[in-house]
């Protein structure tokens, strides 16, 4: 009877280390298959990031290309002049007339407004942009006496 409770302790022991070494086996199992996973994962966004870099690159090439390509643009002085006198247009209607434009009003409208600096007045506008009747007779109607005082100013004599 010795012997028999010796060999099975002799046999538990056994059979507790291969288990032991099998639960070990199956946990490096598990270990090795997530790294393998993420390994997989990390070579496929490598690769997805290496696309993206070639592509980048082409456009950073096409890019230098254009940018080339202005920098050997120049204006011609003929157009220097023509932008120059235009400038020079505009400022002296801008001052004659009082009138200031809106730039950022729609294509489809002309808004801005009229100023009187003998009288220190302003009409604000909105107007069709194709009604230059109307623009005109503003501008008019801004140079004349009877261009209607504000009454809110606070700095407006009476006279």
């Amino acid at each position: 009877m010795k012997k028999s409770m010796r060999f099975a302790e002799i046999l538990m022991v056994f059979v507790s280390e291969k288990f032991d070494k099998q639960q070990q086996q199956l946990k490096a199992c598990k270990k090795k298959n997530e790294l393998e996973s993420k390994l997989a994962h990390e070579m496929k966004l490598n690769l997805e990031l290496k696309q993206q870099l070639t592509e980048l690159n082409s456009r950073s090439g096409e890019l230098e290309r254009v940018c080339a390509s202005f920098e050997s643009l120049t204006i011609a002085d003929s157009d220097k002049n023509r932008l120059d006198n235009a400038k020079d247009t505009y400022q002296l209607a801008k001052e004659l007339t009082g009138v200031r434009f809106d730039f950022s009003a729609p294509p489809s409208v002309a808004k801005g407004y009229v100023k009187n600096e003998a009288r220190r007045l302003l009409q604000p506008f909105g107007i069709d942009a194709g009604d230059s009747d109307a623009l005109w007779a503003l501008i008019k109607s801004a140079a004349s006496q009877d261009w209607p005082k504000p009454l809110d100013k606070e700095n407006v004599a009476n006279n």
